[in-house]
């Protein structure tokens, strides 16, 4: 993420610990990773597989437990005004303009390479994501009709969610501000258009369309990108780009020719937009990236048009910028491996369409970020997490570093005990041509990962697997920290006459109480605000208001105006404009922060001297509910027997050595026993610490002289088998 004001860790040399654990144990603070030689080859499948899980990490929301794949993650900020979608980066800001275009290049990918998620099995997970999003897009988007009439295009504040390092699921609610217009933020609101028909495209939900449709409409008829909220951090070229973009999906949606004029004008003009640059005549002039989208409209209308001449502005541009050229291709400092993925997915398309053969270039792009290609001098680094054991390890994540504020990330470079293996991230990456990295926490420049970073990369798998059928994805159960693979712990067995009756019960969801609150409006406030006679103009104090409603004297004629103010640092801004023959006006003013909590209704012109009527404050009452959920999972087996026999954990239930519960033994698992023994409040079994060791795991971790209590030999045994001094576990 590009931004004015990103706060600086601090870089320390130091040496972690945890608690008395002695130099052997040292490297356990590192996340395991899966197994596998040192780079990943060309497993597409593989990296199309690991590159969705990103997803997984960011969600938010009050479906994260339900709805995610990960079972590190919970569920999160589920007070938002708009909840669901996905955190941006290693913070949790749910930025509109980037979501819109990972949502759109996911769907993307699919729409051109649906043959390579359906060999690899990952139809299903990518159509959650992008499923998940499409709600949300939704979600921020009230229709009056099949108008928008209020649109929420930002959730959270950039500085102050900036402010705190920690997981998502106890962040402060003072960051969590709701950014909403009714007459701007045109770049969004065609990002979220072109994501919402993309999607329509290839699932066929007539709600997308709908909302694409509508989302369009409003983003051409404002043509004024969003500033507030996002200028600091995702500040837009233009939103020209933007709407020729979703213009090209739209007619791939509807056939409709008024999108493909649309599109044909910008490709074919200049001087449009805000920017005065952004019509593409003279051909493509950027990578494709959140902040230009020119290259993703270029290709549409290429293949739409099947038009030398509309490739050849494609071609030209990745000819110009490492298309001929067999050396790590870097656009920009911040984030470089982001711009090579995604110039490697617009190659892919182009050789896919017969423009240009660029497969070879890709694939040798795409063994850089493997790590089977050193960058410069540097020693070769995957900079997918996870994916190989010489993976980039220590993504700048909060939630995955295991750290709960910026003093205790600041002393550390890599993650905590307790934090985990970013699955399937895209990292940074190297910093100039030597290959400069260095894999820490504390780099924002080289190991920020977000959410545009992994959706080229998504599509560029997809695109290199459907050409070269290399790979293949691997049991879910054996990646780090997503669920399932876990084996049953409790069996009961009983019999009645010849039958007997097998019950099994799965660890993981034996008694899962999950209690979720979440505001329920359940009736409205109203404070009626003083108005003068014959007034035309009201300046009035919002007092933590959430809807403002002004009645109108029309006298049967049209009005036109706005609701003012000047926020905190002095701009003047406008919001629910009108233009209307109603004689009632609303305005959503929930996420209004102005000077004074002062707003001001005019009416700027009036068919018969309308005047003010009446200006009503609504207030939003709410209660909190609490759902409860429990699940159980059981299967039930009768077979003819004639033994009865009880037990709780059979031998075959219990993985000895893996304390923590995670299908594997690792070094981990030695550092969880070392802490549930230090620490008992904590650790223990019945600790505070969400990642306190469980009874299963107590058992598990009695490894040495089973069953003679959880010791620190049985640390030392766990080590002593992670580095092959033990063949196998238990020992006695």
């Amino acid at each position: 993420m590009q931004i004015k004001n990103k706060i600086k860790s601090v870089v320390v040399s130091s040496v972690m610990a945890v608690g008395a654990i002695a130099a052997p144990l040292s490297s356990a603070l590192t996340p395991s990773l899966s197994a596998g030689a040192a780079g990943a080859g060309d497993d597409y499948a593989k990296l199309l597989q690991y590159s969705l899980y990103f997803y997984d990490a960011n969600m938010c929301g009050d479906q994260v437990e339900e709805a995610g794949k990960l079972s590190w993650r919970s569920d999160c900020h589920t007070s938002d005004s708009v909840t669901g979608g996905f955190h941006d980066a290693g913070d949790h800001v749910k930025f509109g303009l980037p979501a819109g275009y990972s949502a759109a290049v996911l769907d993307w990918g699919y729409y051109e390479f649906s043959d390579s998620y359906d060999s690899s099995g990952q139809t299903a997970h990518l159509k959650d994501i992008t499923d998940y999003f499409a709600k949300f897009f939704r979600d921020s988007t009230t229709l009056s009709g099949n108008s928008v009439s209020n649109f929420v295009y930002q959730i959270g504040d950039g500085n102050a969610d900036h402010a705190e390092w920690c997981a998502p699921e106890v962040q402060s609610s003072a960051s969590r501000k709701t950014y909403s217009t009714s007459s701007g933020a045109s770049d969004i609101a065609a990002a979220y258009s072109a994501a919402l028909a993309a999607h329509y495209v290839n699932f066929g939900n007539a709600e997308d369309l709908k909302y694409a449709k509508a989302l369009f409409e409003f983003s051409t008829k404002y043509n004024q990108c969003a500033k507030d909220g996002a200028s600091d951090f995702y500040n837009s070229f233009d939103y020209y780009d933007d709407q020729a973009f979703a213009a090209g999906w739209l007619y791939l949606a509807t056939n409709d020719s008024t999108y493909k004029t649309f599109l044909n004008t910008f490709m074919n003009s200049s001087n449009k937009g805000s920017s005065g640059l952004s019509g593409c005549q003279w051909g493509v002039y950027s990578t494709l990236s959140w902040n230009n989208v020119s290259m993703g409209a270029a290709i549409l209308q290429a293949e739409i048009t099947k038009s030398s001449n509309d490739w050849n502005k494609v071609t030209t541009y990745i000819d110009n910028h490492g298309g001929t050229s067999s050396s790590y291709y870097f656009e920009t400092k911040w984030g470089r491996a982001r711009y090579n993925t995604a110039q490697q997915f617009a190659a892919i398309l182009a050789s896919k369409y017969g423009a240009k053969d660029y497969y070879s270039w890709s694939k040798g792009q795409m063994d850089y970020i493997l790590g089977n290609k050193s960058v410069g001098s540097a020693s070769a680094t995957c900079f997918v997490v996870g994916l190989a054991d010489n993976s980039a390890k220590y993504a700048h994540h909060r939630a995955a570093s295991g750290y709960s504020s910026f003093d205790e990330m600041g002393k550390n470079s890599q993650y905590s005990s307790n934090g985990h293996v970013l699955v399937g991230a895209l990292v940074g990456g190297p910093l100039d041509a030597n290959g400069t990295y260095n894999d820490t926490v504390q780099d924002y420049e080289a190991n920020e990962v977000t959410l545009d970073y992994n959706a080229a990369l998504v599509g560029a798998a997809a695109g290199l697997y459907s050409k070269y059928n290399t790979g293949s994805a691997v049991d879910p159960s054996t990646i780090p920290g997503v669920k399932g693979g876990s084996t049953p712990i409790t069996t009961t067995t009983t019999t009645s006459g010849g039958d007997t009756t097998i019950t099994t019960t799965s660890p993981d969801k034996t008694t899962t109480t999950t209690t979720t609150t979440a505001p329920v409006q359940t009736d409205k406030r109203v404070v009626e605000v003083s108005v003068p006679s014959g007034a035309t103009e009201l300046s009035f104090q919002l007092k933590g208001a959430d809807e403002v409603e002004a009645v109108i004297n029309t006298n049967g004629g049209k009005i036109s105006g706005s609701f003012d103010y000047s926020d905190t640092s002095g701009q003047y801004m406008q919001f629910g404009t009108f233009d209307t023959t109603s004689d009632t006006i609303t305005a959503d003013v929930s996420g209004i922060q102005a000077q004074n909590d002062t707003v001001t209704l005019h009416i700027w012109w009036s068919e018969n001297g309308a005047t003010i009527s009446k200006v009503n404050l609504i207030y939003h009452e709410a209660v909190t509910t609490t759902t409860t959920k429990k699940t159980t999972t059981t299967t039930t087996t009768t077979t003819t027997s004639t033994t009865t026999t009880s037990s709780n954990t059979t031998e075959n239930d219990i993985l000895y050595g893996d304390a923590n519960c995670d299908g594997k033994v690792d070094i981990s698992d030695a550092v969880m026993i070392l802490q549930a023994l230090s620490n008992k409040d904590k650790y223990g079994v019945t600790g505070s610490d969400p990642s306190h060791i469980t009874e299963q795991g107590m058992i598990n971790a009695d490894c040495n002289k089973v069953r003679d209590g959880v010791t620190t030999l049985d640390a030392l045994t766990v080590q002593r088998y992670v580095v092959n001094l033990v063949d196998s576990l238990p020992i006695d």
